[in-house]
């Protein structure tokens, strides 16, 4: 691996499986590239019953469920990223499928998971993954591939606390544009307040934030205390 990657790896995207209390076990999964796309979904289940005799009615809140995250990334058999050396895709899904998806016999079922990336720290367990080959050798062999993981948001007590503490408004936050994405959205969903949009447009020096292009990462400094 070149030396520029060696650096940068300690910041790649990791997926560590951990034990039920979350604590680390066992070998982690490390991208060689980090996600092309990072998507948090966030639902809110509301009643909607409507009473005998009425037209409509005023949803009740009932609870809010685990965040769900889907992460995007390549893999790459190449050697591109690693000085030559061409390490098998094949053999890179084998470790991202130990580390995810293959059943421990002490626990009877998938590990549990740490996924971090960034500031984003959160321990959950996988949902779905799939992949696609997207290059392949004279042999038919796959050399490059993408993988796309869901995961469920697992709360464990106090250290769910702790990691809330970590990815907090308090720390500087990065996310990559999808389409559809509007400022002020973003803004409330990285400090839960968007009136700090016109800050953030600043900070990114956009000239028009009622267009955001596709693929264009935003940089969300942290709050002052001031």
């Amino acid at each position: 691996m070149d030396t520029q990657s060696a650096i940068k790896l300690p910041f790649n995207l990791k997926i560590i499986p951990t034990l039920e209390n979350g604590i680390p076990f066992g070998v982690p999964f490390i991208a060689m590239f980090n996600p092309e796309s990072f998507e948090i979904q966030e639902d809110v289940v509301w009643d909607k019953t409507v009473p005998p005799g009425k037209d409509s009615a005023d949803p009740k809140f009932v609870r809010i469920d685990p965040r769900k995250f889907s992460i995007e990334f390549m893999l790459d058999g190449t050697g591109v990223n690693t000085n030559g050396v061409k390490i098998p895709v094949t053999a890179q899904v084998a470790l991202f499928r130990a580390v995810t998806t293959n059943v421990r016999g002490n626990i009877h079922r998938p590990p549990y998971l740490l996924v971090q990336y960034g500031t984003f720290i959160n321990t959950c367990t996988l949902q779905s993954s799939s992949v696609t080959y997207t290059m392949f050798d004279m042999f038919g062999l796959p050399i490059r591939a993408k993988i796309k993981a869901s995961f469920i948001e697992r709360i464990i007590p106090g250290l769910s606390d702790v990691l809330g503490m970590l990815s907090s408004p308090d720390l500087t936050h990065r996310l990559q544009v999808k389409d559809g994405d509007i400022l002020p959205l973003l803004v409330y969903q990285t400090y839960h307040n968007q009136d700090y949009y016109l800050q953030v447009a600043k900070v990114n020096k956009l000239k028009n934030f009622r267009r955001l292009k596709p693929g264009t990462t935003l940089v969300f400094p942290p709050i002052s205390k001031t």
